[in-house]
């Protein structure tokens, strides 16, 4: 019984992958249940009770976005990094990954997910927690940064933290709009540029 169970879980999951491409290249509004139960093989009925709802359904998709996509520019850090390093890599990484390909949409979920009228009050304010963590981090690396000397002690972390968020976003969407890895990198270098060193 539960070997038959697996290849059901695994179906769910393969599911929720094209629901979440979906989701990314079309938004919240504009999926339909029909459109969505196409993409995932499934009837709606089957969809409803394998995920409650559309806006739950969204909600696992972008759970996993932040899981998967987004972890490879979030994610993992090499030790021994300088804390300027892991925000140049953040920056680096969004430029390579949130461009457009064969199989995925350009620019970043979490980022579209800003946009209330897009979606619902609470996928907005879930998505507001996504975005809160990321900026959580790069202030924490500013101010490890300020404190080891990899940035002037005149620096403010608030606004610095502020400007490569934002960099980071306008990366996002400009990839959406169909920009290219090395136009998306001359930004990114562009706001590297702008840290102030000692």
């Amino acid at each position: 019984m539960g070997t038959a169970g697996r290849p059901r879980e695994f179906a769910k999951d393969i599911a929720l992958e094209q629901a979440l491409v979906l989701f990314w290249a079309k938004g919240y509004r504009s999926t339909s249940i029909q459109a969505l139960s196409s993409a995932m093989d499934i009837d709606p009925k089957s969809l409803y009770a394998a995920f409650g709802s559309k806006e739950e359904l969204y909600l696992s998709a972008l759970d996993r976005y932040a899981a998967t996509y987004d972890a490879r520019i979030w994610g993992y850090m090499p030790p021994g990094q300088t804390h300027r390093e892991r925000v140049c890599a953040v920056l680096e990484r969004a430029a390579r990954y949130l461009i457009r390909t064969d199989v995925t949409p350009g620019g970043c979920l979490i980022t579209l997910a800003a946009l209330a009228e897009e979606t619902t009050d609470r996928i907005s304010q879930i998505a507001r927690g996504h975005r809160a963590y990321r900026l959580g981090l790069l202030r924490t690396w500013l101010r490890a940064a300020k404190e080891q000397g990899e940035l002037r002690p005149s620096a403010d972390i608030v606004d610095l933290s502020l400007l490569f968020f934002a960099g980071f976003n306008g990366i996002a969407v400009q990839a959406r709009d169909g920009a290219n890895a090395d136009e998306l990198t001359a930004i990114a270098n562009l706001l590297i540029a702008a840290w102030p060193g000692c």
